[in-house]
């Protein structure tokens, strides 16, 4: 498992794709618990870069008893890279339809989270609630008009 240190942090060594705008927005606590998962599907969705990988630290392990969450955590252990621990789970896995259903189940527990492309670029990272992603001005517009009003207005472009 990990320290907490800051070379423990996928964040700090999230490298963006030069020349593309990069946006934040913090989803509130408020918002539906879908809210979230929605938000990095739309995103992945809109980037005309692929996603390759996940590295993910959620906030729950082996200890939690709700189904849904077990299963997910199984799906993400079954990738080497992974490790469950009884209140922590963190690693690395390829971005598949199995890998991003697991990730929506666990999405309210998210502590951190990088999706990555091929090249090693940052697509979207996720701290707790707040997403900061990287698309070109003709994408940003179908994440907007995904996005219901209250969200819309906190977006903002942070490069």
């Amino acid at each position: 498992m990990t320290d907490g240190s800051a070379s423990d942090d996928p964040l700090a060594d999230a490298e963006w794709p030069a020349e593309t705008p990069r946006y934040r927005l913090v989803v509130p606590a408020t918002a539906s618990e879908l809210a979230s998962i929605e938000l990095l599907a739309t995103v992945l969705d809109e980037s005309p870069r692929s996603p390759a990988t996940a590295t993910v630290r959620v906030g729950t392990g082996r200890r939690d008893d709700r189904d849904h969450i077990r299963h997910a955590l199984a799906d993400l252990a079954a990738h080497s890279d992974v490790a469950v621990g009884h209140e922590e789970t963190s690693g690395t896995v390829p971005l598949t339809d199995g890998t991003f259903d697991a990730l929506a189940d666990v999405s309210p527990e998210i502590r951190t989270l990088v999706v990555r492309d091929d090249d090693g670029l940052a697509l979207v990272t996720r701290r707790d609630e707040q997403f900061t992603f990287a698309l070109p001005d003709e994408a940003i517009e179908g994440v907007e008009s995904s996005l219901p009003s209250s969200l819309r207005e906190r977006l903002e472009e942070v490069s």
